[in-house]
């Protein structure tokens, strides 16, 4: 439904654009093919071939940047300059209906199309500086959020046990070792005693899974290091980046659970499942009863799976899920574009009796910008209920 809705988004401010830029500049409307296929190719092609281009020989990386950020300024700019154009073109209908239409050749631009121009021109420089801003300084800004989770069952003994949560580190050509040491140093600050990864740690290129993993296993915290897949994991792949982990020491938790601390009390559950995206790889798919016959009942459940709205297969059997997968929305511009979408975006939510916690992550998908959704290391503090 996702890719549906942006294929269409897409379309959509392809469209708004090039009725702009047709109507506004007459230059530009002589030459209309031209304009329709260049604002196709570099709006629909030409990200997916870089993105391509750029995992499969790690080259681009600057160019692939810029491009990104173009052709994201072009889509958020699309829509205050749709607005202000079906505004102009109401207003013009309006004021001569019943008229003769204008000559076809008007020399040089209308008054219109100079205010167009200018208007257009403001919303685009707009959008770049503020998608600019996102990928100079808002990717890099991590920041260390503290939230409590009563557990009920936890034992008194672990009472403020704290959990350090990163998510969609999406290690690659914007995530290398600065961006990972930027976001690790975060986590060391959470003095945590156990570490989670909710997925989505590799982004595309394998070849950055060894490098994601030694850094992660450097952290050492008392209770080790725990990961669970997510669907970039996947089109990466999951075996290999699964690989990479496990041979850094990580345990990676596929519909498996373990419990943490026995000899406090009993301890608690941690569980892990599989991504939903592994039923297009032939794989089961998240099975949360299989994790849960690993574990003895009557203990606290904590569960680890990469996209939230998994939460709702299962509401009230775990007492916390930890998740990612959305970024937080990733590109905020005073709202949140991802809540067309998407339930669960970022924080705490209740779902029949779980806590849901999602993370913002670590990385960016498309433009490698973050906007009003700054990086994020989770530390999840455990109260005894």
């Amino acid at each position: 439904m996702f890719f549906v809705a942006s294929s269409l988004a897409t379309l959509a401010f392809s469209f708004v654009l090039y009725r702009w830029a047709v109507d506004t500049f007459p230059a530009l409307a002589r030459r209309r093919r031209v304009v329709a296929l260049s604002l196709a190719a570099l709006l629909v092609v030409a990200p997916p071939m870089a993105r391509a281009a750029a995992a499969v020989w790690q080259v681009g990386g600057p160019i692939q940047s810029i491009l990104l950020l173009s052709v994201a300024t072009l889509a958020f700019a699309a829509i205050p300059i749709g607005a202000m154009h079906l505004a102009f073109w109401a207003a013009y209908r309006t004021k001569n209906l019943g008229r003769r239409p204008a000559p076809a050749q008007v020399p040089g631009m209308t008054r219109r199309q100079l205010v167009e121009a200018a208007g257009g021109g403001v919303f685009l420089g707009a959008a770049g500086s503020v998608l600019a801003w996102g990928a100079v300084r808002g990717r890099h800004a991590f920041e260390l959020r503290e939230v409590a989770v009563r557990i009920a069952g936890l034992p008194r003994a672990l009472d403020g046990y704290v959990i350090a949560q990163i998510s969609d580190i999406h290690g690659g050509t914007y995530v290398a070792e600065r961006e990972l040491r930027e976001g690790l140093d975060r986590v060391r600050e959470a003095r945590a005693d156990l570490v989670v990864v909710t997925g989505d740690m590799v982004d595309l290129d394998k070849r950055f899974g060894p490098l994601v993993a030694r850094m992660l296993a450097d952290l050492a915290p008392r209770d080790g290091v725990t990961a669970v897949l997510g669907n970039h994991d996947y089109y990466t792949g999951a075996d290999s980046v699964a690989g990479s982990l496990r041979d850094a020491g990580i345990d990676v938790l596929v519909d498996a659970g373990k419990v943490i601390r026995p000899n406090d009390g009993g301890g608690f559950a941690l569980l892990g499942v599989d991504d939903l995206r592994a039923t297009s790889y032939g794989r089961p798919g998240p099975r949360l009863d299989r994790a849960l016959s690993m574990v003895p009942g009557g203990i606290a459940r904590i569960l680890l799976s990469h996209q939230p709205q998994t939460v709702e297969r299962w509401p009230g059997r775990v007492a916390l899920q930890l998740s990612g997968h959305t970024h937080g929305g990733q590109i905020n511009p005073g709202f949140r574009p991802a809540a067309l979408f998407l339930e669960y975006i970022a924080g705490r939510y209740l779902v029949g009796g779980t806590t849901l916690y999602v993370n913002s992550g670590f990385g960016t998908v498309g433009p490698p910008s973050r906007v009003g959704a700054p990086p994020e290391v989770s530390r999840i503090v455990l109260v005894a209920a």
